[in-house]
């Protein structure tokens, strides 16, 4: 079955950060290009390290949402970047990714 999972990332320069907000899984690197490409393979490995624990297991791993703070963090700055006088073009990316969960 796949599944979408809601992943976010900020940064600039060569400082950037990508979380999945669904999974609590976060990586760093040096650039969008980077963070980006990183998430997706710690999301695959971790997914794949699930395939072999009973079902109960791999629902209650796979439903592992990160912390409340992190969560509204993520929603203030969210909402901050619309608001034409706080948009920061290019330092934060919402991402959308497609695992087989």
């Amino acid at each position: 079955m796949d599944r979408i999972v809601r992943c976010y990332a900020q940064g600039g320069g060569q400082d950037w950060q990508a979380y999945c907000l669904d999974l609590d899984i976060a990586v760093q690197g040096k650039s969008f290009a980077e963070v980006e490409t990183s998430l997706r393979e710690a999301i695959r490995l971790y997914v794949e390290s699930l395939a072999d624990l009973p079902e109960a297991d791999r629902a209650r791993l796979l439903d592992r949402p990160v912390p409340l703070w992190p969560r509204l963090a993520f929603a203030w700055r969210a909402f901050a970047s619309a608001l034409p006088r706080r948009a920061a073009p290019g330092r934060q990316h919402s991402i959308m990714l497609a695992c087989h969960a």
